[in-house]
């Protein structure tokens, strides 16, 4: 199944803001992914931004993810 750049996009968005949020689950236009660790959810951020770069959706502007221990 071929995606656009813009349900490509919100894909990226959608697992964005699970990492940021500190969850392995992803929901995206009624379908979910439950990851088994933060490590894949950046595996498959990598993949979605290489496809929107192939797709020709634009700059895909370098994105940097910290996780930090509480605390911290």
């Amino acid at each position: 199944m071929a995606f656009t750049v813009d349900q490509l996009q919100g894909m990226r968005d959608a697992i964005i803001t699970a990492i940021a949020g500190g969850t392995l689950r992803v929901d995206f236009e009624g379908r979910g992914v439950t990851y088994r660790s933060v490590v894949e959810m950046q595996a498959a951020l990598a993949t979605i931004n290489k496809a929107i770069e192939q797709a020709g959706g634009g700059n895909t502007s370098p994105r940097q993810i910290v996780i930090t221990p509480k605390g911290i």
